[in-house]
């Protein structure tokens, strides 16, 4: 259960809290806490802090300049400590998505400016919850917990080919999960022909160029996985005349 929920800046104010039981009284004496343990670790062992534990909290960490994102859990919890921790890595990719560091620097003193946040938070709540209930979780877990970590990796569908729906998605704003339901069994289908007129076998991965991202898809049984990475990622490893800009 999530006790509570800051996102501070990098110094320890406060820009966003959610505390449905009042856990916090002072916010900024909590901010400027975590905040300091945290920049500590990083000037010391130049590494970041993934969680704290304490008799009454459990916090997980997010760190993505120029913000902390944490969850507050209770110690005692029994559902999976990454279900926390993929959480605080959304909720700080989607907040740096609404308000950039430009404006977080010059806005930082003013909370209120950050209020509309809470539709985020509470959306991005919602579906880890629905996370939480399916059969298929840990397979799940695995996908969305690299995703939420690595800044290569802009968003991720987990589609269930056998019913055709998504079973869950973190994906860009200018992507849309209805656009990977017209779409995701259609494209396995495809391959699945081609690979038999090709006398290949079976096609397990496809990998897709767009203008803005890298889409890599693979099934592994009922389920398809399509995972959505930056040009920069591959273009380490593959050829300059295929990740040239489309015209």
């Amino acid at each position: 259960m999530i006790k509570s929920y800051l996102i501070i800046s990098k110094d320890g104010l406060p820009l966003f809290t959610i505390s449905p039981n009042d856990s916090f009284t002072d916010n900024s004496l909590i901010g400027c806490f975590l905040s300091a343990i945290q920049n500590f670790a990083k000037e010391v062992g130049n590494s970041c802090i993934d969680s704290i534990n304490m008799d009454s909290y459990t916090f997980y960490y997010s760190a993505r300049d120029p913000i902390f994102s944490i969850v507050a859990a209770d110690p005692s919890d029994e559902i999976d400590n990454r279900i926390y921790k993929i959480i605080a890595e959304r909720l700080s990719r989607a907040f740096l998505q609404k308000y950039p560091k430009e404006t977080i620097d010059a806005q930082k003193d003013e909370m209120a400016a950050f209020n509309d946040f809470k539709e985020e938070y509470e959306k991005i709540s919602t579906e880890i919850g629905k996370l939480k209930k399916q059969n298929n979780r840990d397979f799940i877990l695995n996908y969305f917990q690299q995703a939420a970590s690595d800044e290569n990796i802009k968003g991720i569908i987990v589609f269930d080919l056998k019913n055709d729906r998504v079973i869950a998605s973190d994906v860009p704003p200018d992507i849309t999960e209805k656009s990977f339901e017209s779409f995701s069994s259609m494209l396995f289908n495809f391959i699945d022909r081609m690979g038999n007129e090709l006398k290949a076998g079976k096609i397990n991965e496809v990998l897709m160029r767009a203008e803005k991202h890298w889409i890599g898809g693979f099934r592994k049984g009922d389920m398809a996985v399509f995972t959505i990475f930056s040009h920069e990622f591959f273009g380490n490893i593959i050829p300059d005349f295929i990740t040239t800009k489309i015209s």
